[in-house]
Parts: C-alpha cells; sequence; structure tokens
C-alpha cells in the first residue's frame, strides 16, 4: 500500500496529512506522546472584544478531522527505531506499547518534529518556578485557554511581569537567535489579562520588539497601561514576592521590583530529537541547532516542516505545510497509487 508517513503529530504535521489524505493518499502519523495536536492544541485564543489574530483558529476542527478521517491511521506513543530505503519505496522500524514493528510501501517521509520549550532548561539567572510565581509563556498560554467567563485566575494578581527573551538571544545559552514569535503570544496574552484584570499593573522588561501587526500596535498597548522597560533582567528572584533585578539606561545601580506573577516568555528550541532525526533521515544541522536539508525532498523523498527547521508563526508553519504536502501530491511522489 503506497503512503506518506508524517513523523510528529503537532499543527504542521496534522495539516500536511490531512492535505494529502484529502488528496486521496494513505497517510499514517507517527506521534511520540499519546495524542495528537502538540502545543497548539493547549494554547488559548487571544480574541478580547475583538479578534487578535494570534493564528489559533487556522487550527479550526483539524484534529478532530484527523483523528476522523478514513485514510489517516494515527499510531501514538511510538519510537522511531530506524530507516531503510529510498524516495518511493521507504521502511521504517518502529516501537511502541505494543512491541516493535515495520512499515513499509511508504513513498514520501515528512518530518515534522516541532520544538522544545525552553523552561525545561537550565537558564542560570533567570529562575523558572511555578511554585513561586514564575511561570513561562507556554503555562499562561494554557490558563488562557483554560480561562471561563468570570477570568483567567481564581485570584486574579496585583501585578504582573512578562519578560521577554526567555531562551532567545542569549550565547550563553546558544540560543543567539530571535525566536520571532514571543512579543506577539505575550503582548496578546497581556491584552487578554487587561480585559479580565483591569487594575492589574503589567510591564514588560525586553530587548528589542518585533513587530506585530501593522499601526502603531505597542502605541495601543501603552494606552491601555502596559508599561515597557527597555531591558534584560540581571536576575529573577523567587521567594514569597517574586522579584526582578535590572539595570535601565540612565538609572545607576540594581533596581528591584516585586511582581505578584512574572511570566518568562520562552522562545523556540531546537527539539531534543534533533540530533537523532538528523542521522536518521540525513538531514544536517544549522548553527543554530535547527534541523536543515542537505539535498531538498523532491530528489530524497524526505520533507521538512514546521518549527524543527527554525522559529515560525502559527501561519507560517500552515502555509509552509499545506505547500510541501501539494508539492508531494503534484511531482508524482505516489507514482499515481492510491
Amino acid at each position: 500500500m503506497s503512503q506518506a508517513l508524517i513523523i510528529g503529530g503537532g499543527l504542521a504535521g496534522c495539516t500536511a496529512a490531512l492535505e494529502i489524505a484529502d488528496g486521496g493518499f494513505n497517510v499514517t502519523l507517527l506521534e511520540k506522546t499519546g495524542r495528537i495536536g502538540g502545543k497548539v492544541r493547549n494554547y488559548g485564543c487571544k480574541a478580547t472584544s475583538r479578534c487578535n489574530n494570534c493564528g489559533l483558529c487556522l487550527a479550526g476542527d483539524l484534529w478532530d478531522r484527523i483523528e476522523h478521517h478514513e485514510k489517516i491511521r494515527i499510531l501514538t506513543e511510538v519510537d522511531l527505531k530506524d530507516v531503510m530505503g529510498s524516495k518511493g519505496d521507504f521502511k521504517v522500524v518502529i516501537r511502541n506499547k505494543d512491541g516493535a514493528g515495520t512499515l513499509s510501501g511508504i513513498t514520501a517521509i515528512v518530518v515534522s518534529i516541532g520544538f522544545d520549550e525552553f523552561s525545561s532548561i537550565s537558564s542560570g539567572s533567570l529562575e523558572y518556578n511555578p511554585e513561586k510565581g514564575i511561570i513561562s509563556g507556554y503555562d499562561m498560554e494554557k490558563l488562557i485557554a483554560r480561562r471561563g467567563k468570570t477570568g483567567i485566575f481564581s485570584e486574579p494578581p496585583m501585578s504582573v511581569a512578562f519578560v521577554q527573551c526567555y531562551g532567545s538571544r542569549d550565547v550563553q545559552e546558544k540560543t543567539p537567535y530571535c525566536s520571532r514569535v514571543c512579543c506577539g503570544y505575550s503582548t496578546r496574552a497581556a491584552r487578554v489579562l487587561r480585559q479580565y484584570c483591569p487594575e492589574t499593573k503589567i510591564v514588560f522588561f525586553y530587548m528589542d520588539l518585533q513587530r506585530v501587526e501593522e499601526g502603531n500596535y505597542f502605541e495601543t498597548l501603552v494606552n491601555d497601561n502596559i508599561e515597557f522597560v527597555r531591558c534584560r533582567p540581571v536576575k529573577i528572584i523567587s521567594g514569597k514576592i517574586a522579584r526582578i533585578a535590572y539595570e535601565q539606561p540612565g538609572v545607576s545601580g540594581i533596581i528591584e521590583r516585586e511582581f505578584d506573577l512574572i511570566v518568562l516568555s520562552e522562545g523556540i528550541h531546537p527539539s531534543c530529537d534533533t540530533d537523532r532525526i538528523a542521522e536518521l533521515f540525513m538531514l544536517g544541522i544549522d548553527k543554530n541547532g535547527f534541523l536543515k536539508y542537505v539535498k531538498d525532498g523532491d530528489n530524497t523523498g524526505i520533507y521538512l516542516i514546521g518549527c524543527a527547521s527554525g522559529p515560525k508563526k502559527i501561519e507560517e508553519v500552515r502555509s509552509e505545510a499545506l505547500t510541501t504536502a501539494r508539492e508531494i501530491i503534484q511531482k508524482g511522489t505516489f507514482g499515481g497509487l492510491v
């Protein structure tokens, strides 16, 4: 049976799988966790009184369509062991709770292993400690996703700090790049927070701000009583009340401020599986640790999509996945077999 194999069941992998299946071809989707959807499935809509263009609605009913599509087979809690063959005729050895097995008749492979949250990695002086009111951007996403009609928190914090570039633009942590998504998701999260907690003091600590929307986007945030402090915090101190220590241009000495909640706006970090996947699929690794092509997918039958190859926004991930899936179909990778 001719089929496409998708490695990774996040937004990129599921988007590509659905497009290929809707084209009439069989798809097997491998996911290492217990369910498809990846991190995006836990993200919260950032709409307030209006849509704030967070991109989440692009996923729509994707997960449900994948799970009920007759041409898509989903295998969860799978460990990929080996890959054999070449374009048009791959065999893949996997292991799951039922033991080892081989998938054959694979004409094309799509690698979409996603990324890791930086909060699981040591970050020196910036301490991640949810029990002490120091949470990650991903934690904030889940809080927003679970919000009810009455709000996000059972007891609203009186002060919240967003610390930008956590796990980005840090040479010491080998992440000198900008993750590109942090300014967007954190400022939109702040808008949601402001809607539910109008009296809460909200402060952003940042190095540089990336364009999020057209127009005077950040000016509207300032007008909404959100403060911006341009600096890189020296230290975050957990305790009865969390504190941020920082140096501000034009002010001598270290300044400390207390906050009820500190949100570390974490960047996109290469997946822990990157090295192993690169070896299995004859892919390279770029200077920032993300996967890259050695030869393109049209030559090898192995395609790379999503944040496996570097930081991307939701709309960019979806667009790339759709484009790649259509190329796989249109360029005859399946040899006319369904």
